[in-house]
């Protein structure tokens, strides 16, 4: 149940950052962002809870998965920050980018681990 909420949350995250640093409208744009932080609150709860189940299993890649994970949140905070003063380099999305996707391989090598 845990991990579906947890991968499912990441596939409502990925959609709304997706859209909200696509539109051109500031109010759409921190629709988005709402959202996408109503998503890390699920996603923060559903992944501790998960890292404590599985620690005694793997503690260096649940450790490494929780710091890229607070990393990937950071960066969607930093590129919603930056779309909304119109300032939009496009270098940071591109890390965002590999950070979440690197986030995700590792969390779903350990959930068929």
């Amino acid at each position: 149940m845990w991990l579906a909420l947890h991968f499912w949350t990441w596939v409502v995250l990925t959609i709304a950052v997706l859209l909200g640093l696509t539109r051109h409208s500031e109010k759409r744009v921190t629709q988005f962002l709402l959202l996408a932080r109503c998503a890390y609150l699920v996603m923060i709860i559903s992944g501790v809870v998960l890292s404590i189940r599985t620690f005694g299993h793997a503690p260096l890649l649940i450790s490494l998965k929780f710091a890229l994970g607070i990393a990937t949140i950071a960066l969607i905070e930093v590129s919603f920050g930056r779309k909304i003063e119109r300032d939009t380099p496009h270098f940071i999305y591109w890390v965002m980018g590999v950070v979440g996707l690197v986030t995700v391989c590792l969390g779903l090598t350990l959930a068929f681990k």
